[in-house]
């Protein structure tokens, strides 16, 4: 199992390594193999790039986010720029249902509504907007419809699970009741619950996942 020290490196340096992602902004802290970011960012895309870069670090236990975005005055839209712009650029994704998605700008952030079938298509529609210029913060609150049968929903998901690579879902539990996942049990690191999280989330249907799956460094 790595350091503190050691895991503190790898981040640093994955993050000075990612392009979308201006390290000199943000600091770095690592206490029981738990990660925290801290700082300012110029966009909220680099927000989430910051993000992802952390979650491909091995040893990760847990990662607390606490960056803010700070746009530079010549970053800075009006409101009805900005939502103009979303309704623009998720018009032209196909794969998210645009006409049930209702858009809100308030400061630079954007509020999501509305409903979908699918979280990948909630995933799709927040990152869409997120990158567009000026944009201080996204809150997605799009719904997604439960699928009625909650046995195919479980089995799906256990299936997805099984499916991921180097995942022993053996030791993985799922419990479903009205779209809404619980998700127990134990494996051999961050990346792989962050895994099994993922794959809960990409079934037909699912509301929420609730994310109990210890790590066992």
């Amino acid at each position: 199992m790595k350091g503190d020290i050691q895991l503190k490196q790898d981040v640093i340096e994955e993050l000075n390594w990612d392009p979308a992602v201006n390290a000199s902004g943000i600091g770095v802290e690592v206490q029981d193999s738990v990660v925290t970011l801290t700082g300012h960012l110029r966009s909220f895309s680099e927000k989430y790039a910051a993000e992802a870069a952390v979650k491909r670090i091995p040893g990760v236990k847990a990662l607390a986010v606490e960056l803010d975005v700070r746009l530079p005055d010549d970053d800075l839209r009006t409101d009805s720029d900005i939502a103009r712009a979303a309704a623009n650029v998720l018009a032209w994704q196909s794969m998210v249902p645009s006409d049930r998605i209702r858009i809100m700008v308030e400061h630079g952030v954007i509020t999501l509504t509305g409903d979908v079938d699918w979280n990948y298509q909630r995933v799709v529609a927040e990152h869409a907007v997120a990158g567009l210029f000026g944009v201080a913060g996204v809150s997605n609150a799009i719904a997604v419809r439960p699928l009625v049968n909650q046995a195919e929903l479980g089995q799906r998901i256990k299936d997805a699970i099984q499916r991921q690579a180097e995942l022993d879902a053996s030791h993985v539990t799922v419990a479903v009741s009205q779209g809404d996942v619980k998700l127990g049990g134990s494996l051999r690191t961050w990346a792989e619950r962050e895994a099994a999280y993922n794959a809960a989330w990409s079934a037909p249907g699912v509301v929420s996942v609730e994310n109990n799956i210890q790590v066992n460094l």
